[in-house]
């Protein structure tokens, strides 16, 4: 699986067509007229070592074989489209630039401040399970989502919690439809190491009692409530104006709305779809 591409730091606008790609030793390179012709590059052997991540990698995404192909199109670039109209996966869903292709491989990547967050290849590689000669993805590397930067949108299912003085992110997401949990909301906060930490849920038809996953809840749902005296803002709130809210015991979190308070229980250990 491995490849060889070279970054290209000259700067490119999102979506324009290839800027630059190194190949396989003999292949040509692929440049654009107004590329810098010597560009400082570095030569990658796979999709995660164009990423440059403050932290560990994500483990959000992988090889297509391990989550399924999708976005098919009859080029790399209408896939590519597709794809991001499509995914459920929590990746910002504009400002990518083409970083080039190898061969039929083609790469796109999504930079926050000159620096590569993630990485899609879209290749004919699984094509037949989304049509005769179709590209579709074929893999997704990804820094942890709060290095993505400023307000991003991730899609529908996918709500951004932003803070007021760091720029930081938190996310929650709709439960997954094929457990029947999408009527409840699941928000994440990764550990420093940007493995998943503490998790919290948005429930108010019970759907975790009713499966019997309410053991481990720390807490109940619940909406009108009151926040506690001992409650703080923790600097994130979303685009809509939803603030989110810690107490010292961690047992819930507390979001204010325009319409009052909820109570969002602590799930520990955190809840999971298979």
């Amino acid at each position: 699986m491995a490849f060889a591409l070279s970054a290209c730091s000259a700067p490119s606008a999102p979506s324009e067509t290839a800027s630059t790609a190194s190949l396989e030793p003999g292949a040509p390179e692929t440049v654009r007229p107004d590329a810098d012709p010597s560009p400082t590059a570095e030569v990658a052997e796979s999709a995660s070592d164009l990423l440059d991540c403050d932290g560990p990698i994500s483990e959000m995404g992988g090889l297509a074989d391990d989550f399924g192909p999708e976005g098919a199109g009859a080029t790399a670039d209408a896939a590519f489209d597709n794809w991001m109209a499509t995914t459920v996966f929590g990746v910002p869903r504009s400002g990518y630039r083409k970083l080039g292709n190898i061969g039929d491989r083609h790469v796109y990547a999504y930079e926050s401040d000159g620096r590569a967050k993630v990485i899609v290849v879209m290749s004919p590689r699984f094509g037949e399970f989304v049509g005769d000669a179709a590209f579709t993805i074929e893999e997704l590397r990804t820094c942890d989502p709060s290095e993505y930067g400023g307000t991003v949108d991730l899609g529908p299912h996918h709500r951004v919690w932003t803070h007021d003085e760091t720029g930081e992110i938190l996310i929650d997401i709709a439960g997954p439809g094929h457990c029947s949990w999408e009527s409840a909301r699941m928000l994440h906060v990764s550990k420093p190491d940007g493995t998943l930490g503490r998790q919290y849920l948005r429930d108010p038809f019970g759907v975790f009692v009713e499966e019997q996953f309410d053991d481990g809840l720390l807490d109940t749902y619940a909406e009108g409530v009151q926040l506690p005296a001992d409650a703080s803002f923790s600097g994130y709130r979303t685009a809509d104006g939803l603030e989110l809210w810690f107490t010292t015991d961690d047992r819930a979190a507390y979001v204010v709305t325009p319409d009052g308070v909820e109570r969002w229980p602590r799930a520990d250990p955190p809840r999971g779809c298979a």
